[in-house]
């Protein structure tokens, strides 16, 4: 950990956070239906690297995210999204602390598209960045997205997130050259308009 941070990552519990509506928790192996219907939907699927899941790949990435222990910097952590009371999948967030600098990290959403317009990506991000800012004191969270993936962006907007950079043709993609959005947020611009949801 760098010396200005005053909290060590392994002395945090992370999971479950809760919200109005939702809870994040680790992701189980019992997820493995809901989570293969979202991850095979087109539509979720278009701006994200994969394409489909098979049910074995499917079942392999649930028992690898199970098991996995949070907040390991350099290491992505899925986290299941999940609706009260019942703690239906809906969709998952993941996270990176920076190996580099663990005072920082990247997250990304992918929601079931049914939930998608409802509010859901905006509270599941809300407590994400409540934590990462206020429990673990991180300084900077930064987020990429493909410019076509106009929802995306405008979610991270909403969130307080600036676009910090517009890189063109920089990502080979399905095919594609694609471009990239590269946004961020401090904790000082969180702090001053936000609170745990």
């Amino acid at each position: 950990m760098h010396p200005e941070s005053k909290t060590p990552l392994g002395s945090v519990t992370m999971l479950p956070l809760e919200s109005a509506r939702l809870v994040l928790r680790q992701m189980q192996s019992t997820d493995i239906d809901a989570f293969m219907a979202y991850r095979n939907d087109p539509q979720v699927a278009r701006f994200q690297s994969w394409e489909t899941f098979s049910r074995t790949a499917a079942a392999h990435f649930l028992e690898e995210q199970e098991t996995r222990e949070p907040l390991v910097p350099g290491q992505w952590l899925q986290i299941a999204i999940t609706l009260k009371p019942d703690q239906l999948l809906i969709g998952d967030c993941a996270l990176k602390i920076q190996a580099e600098d663990q005072r920082q990290a990247t997250i990304g959403i992918t929601l079931a598209k049914h939930y998608q317009g409802k509010g859901f990506a905006n509270e599941a991000l809300s407590l994400l960045l409540s934590f990462l800012f206020e429990k673990l004191r991180l300084h900077r969270v930064q987020a990429d997205t493909d410019p076509e993936n106009t929802p995306a962006w405008l979610l991270l907007e909403r969130l307080g997130f600036r676009r910090e950079a517009h890189f063109r043709q920089s990502l080979w993609f399905k095919g594609r050259w694609a471009d990239e959005y590269v946004y961020a947020i401090l904790r000082e611009e969180w702090s001053s308009s936000h609170r745990a949801p």
